[in-house]
């Protein structure tokens, strides 16, 4: 199968035309005309990630985060983003990112953090775009299946995704059992803004302490569970998406969180 019919394949499914303005999605390195034959699935591009993808001989890396976010004006082995892009071209690897686009489109991030939280009366929690009369957007606010305390909360969080620790801001704001929230996979960073007139809480990642703390005094309470905490679900979602192709050996790397709160 040729890289260009897994990238079109891809954007059926996450449409490239939904990601945000600033993002850098779609096809970043390599050739759309190579055949491929092992895709290593990955949040993000790393040193590690770069040397199990040359160990597995890996012809396409599929990535949650892009590579290359903004314009390059050269390219040697004198800089990080130098040395990831000459290893990917010298072992004719490709790259392709879905980004917000993955994060935005019906069936991303977005529904599969709802679907995990098993929400209900959801919406999105920040209006992107329409599509088919459908409104889109970044997270999603909806009901808890049943009202729960914020320790039975972060239970659940813990649970659905995989995780042995949280962080908590404002937790004096909450005064009994919480029936509505929000969930903002990625970096939160402005969003309890948007959760403020309805959610009890906000779940999310990349809390600052200033964030946390204006968050805190405008009275939501915020879960920060990572960035990477919420986003590994991006890995199964892809690979699900890849496994109705037989000639496709497809790989995992999931070890990129660089945050450990002991």
């Amino acid at each position: 199968m040729k890289c260009n019919e897994i990238l079109e394949y891809l954007n059926n499914l996450y449409p490239p035309e939904l990601a945000m303005d600033w993002d850098n999605s779609g096809f970043l390195l390599g050739r759309k005309d190579v055949e491929v034959k092992r895709i290593l699935i990955v949040l993000d591009i790393t040193n590690s990630v770069l040397d199990y993808a040359k160990e597995k001989k890996i012809d396409l890396i599929i990535s949650h985060h892009p590579v290359i976010f903004s314009s390059i004006k050269r390219i040697t082995n004198e800089t990080l983003l130098g040395n990831y892009i000459l290893e990917i071209l010298e072992n004719n690897v490709s790259v392709i990112a879905v980004h917000t686009n993955f994060d935005i489109a019906n069936g991303g991030m977005a529904d599969i953090a709802k679907e995990k939280l098993s929400l209900t009366n959801t919406r999105p929690l920040e209006v992107t775009a329409i599509k088919d009369g459908k409104e889109l957007g970044v997270g999603k606010i909806g009901d808890l299946k049943k009202a729960l305390s914020l320790d039975e909360l972060v239970s659940l969080i813990k649970e659905k995704f995989n995780l042995e620790k949280v962080a908590v801001f404002g937790r004096e704001n909450i005064k009994g059992k919480i029936s509505r929230i929000a969930i903002s996979p990625g970096s939160g960073k402005g969003m309890y803004k948007h959760a403020l007139a309805e959610a009890d809480v906000l779940i999310t990642g990349d809390i600052t302490h200033h964030e946390g703390l204006d968050a805190s005094n405008e009275g939501i309470c915020i879960i920060d569970a990572t960035h990477y905490g919420l986003e590994h679900i991006f890995i199964e979602r892809i690979e699900d998406d890849l496994k109705k192709f037989d000639d496709i050996n497809i790989f995992k790397f999931k070890n990129t969180n660089p945050v450990e709160i002991v």
